[in-house]
This record gives C-alpha cells, sequence and structure tokens, in this order.
C-alpha cells in the first residue's frame, strides 16, 4: 500500500519516513504544496498523513478536496499543531478522516493509520482501465473479462496481495508445491504471459530484485 506523507519541516518527514518503513507501506514524502499534488497526480495512495499549514498558510482545505478528487478512498489523516476542539472540528468537517495534534506518539500514528486501513481496504483496485476485484478474483480490462490460467492467477494476485517487491525465489515458493522443480525463467515467461494479457505495465521489474505490483 502506498502512503503520502506532507508536510514543510523535512526534519520530521524523515523521522516519520524512518518510522513508518516497514514492509507494509511504500512511502513518498513532499513538502511544498505543488510537489503533494504532483505525487497525488502520479500515484493513487492509500493513505495520506498531511499537515494543515505549508510555510504559514492553512492549505488543509485545499488538499483535502484535491486528494478526494484523486481517490474518493483514500484515508486522509491530518497532523497539525492547530490543536484546539475547534481546529480538529473544522479539519474533519472538511474531509479528513481522523486528526492528530502535535507533538504526538509515533505509536498512536501507526494504531490510527491501522485502523484508516482497516476502514479503507479497498476491494476493488484500478490501474490503466485495468479494474482488478480483490474479493472475486476477477479482471475487467475496458470492461472485459481476462482470463488467466491458474498459475498466472495465482502469481498475479500474489504480487497485489503482497504490495511490496518479490523475488523469482519467493514467488515460486508461494505457488508451487515443489518449487525446487522450477526454474526462475519459468517465473519470467509466467511474467511476460499476464503483462501480454492485463496490461504491458502492470507488473513492474525491479532490477535485481524481483517484480512489483503497486496501484
Amino acid at each position: 500500500m502506498r502512503l503520502l506523507i506532507a508536510d514543510d519541516e523535512p526534519e520530521l518527514l524523515e523521522l516519520l519516513n524512518i518510522s513508518l518503513q516497514n514492509s507494509e507501506w511504500i512511502i513518498d514524502t513532499a513538502s511544498e504544496i505543488d510537489e503533494v499534488k504532483s505525487y497525488l497526480d502520479a500515484y493513487s495512495y492509500s493513505m495520506f498523513i498531511v499537515d494543515r499549514t505549508f510555510h504559514g498558510t492553512d492549505h488543509i482545505q485545499e488538499l483535502i478536496r484535491y486528494s478526494k478528487n484523486k481517490n474518493a478512498s483514500m484515508g486522509i489523516l491530518v497532523l497539525s499543531a492547530m490543536g484546539s476542539i475547534d481546529d480538529k472540528v473544522q479539519g474533519l468537517e472538511y474531509g479528513a478522516d481522523d486528526y492528530l495534534e502535535k507533538p504526538f506518539d509515533i505509536k498512536e500514528l501507526r494504531a490510527r493509520l491501522l485502523a484508516l486501513k482497516r476502514r479503507y481496504a479497498p476491494n476493488i483496485r484500478i490501474f490503466e482501465g485495468v479494474e482488478v476485484d480483490l474479493q472475486n478474483k476477477t479482471i475487467k480490462k475496458d470492461g472485459i473479462s481476462i482470463i488467466l490460467s491458474a498459475t498466472e492467477q495465482s502469481v498475479f494476485f500474489y504480487l497485489i496481495e503482497r504490495g511490496r517487491i518479490a523475488s523469482r525465489e519467493e514467488i515460486m515458493d508461494a505457488i508451487y508445491d515443489n518449487p525446487q522443480n522450477i526454474t526462475s525463467n519459468a517465473i519470467d515467461e509466467l511474467i511476460g504471459r499476464i503483462r501480454r494479457k492485463v496490461h504491458p505495465n502492470i507488473i513492474k521489474t525491479i532490477k535485481t530484485r524481483g517484480y512489483l505490483i503497486e496501484f
């Protein structure tokens, strides 16, 4: 899952990036309004942590509206030194899902992110005209169903559910009963077939490390 953190304090961005970095989150950080919007334009985020003020100006209503227009199912947590009851109520009325006052405890922030993740965990994901139903394990492209072989489907949904880079060996271990009998070339061929059937860019090759599907 992808997380965007927006704040005009570089030290805080670095701290949050380090503190929240784990196998679950792909994290981007931004410290300027235009940079925030560029990231929102470029990627589909599951979660968005955002400060209210950038260089003394309150941009929260603008950024919440912009982010929700990009992805209505994005969970938004406001992280701000503006912590009065009125400030919090206003942030929630603008469309934030949660509001945490600075200074904060990183454990509480993690807990709130997990709560938002549970609330917004999507069953449907979309990539350039490809609609993937995680619950029913179906794929459609421009409204037309795509049929994968059993092995192709296993690889495809394994990479989606994993949410991070998977090596060829990890893929083999995950989908085959006897992975020792499978060559790495077989995985490459499987990935190629999936790309041809679904979309050429839906599976990324991460040089020397493996494969990644990122929504």
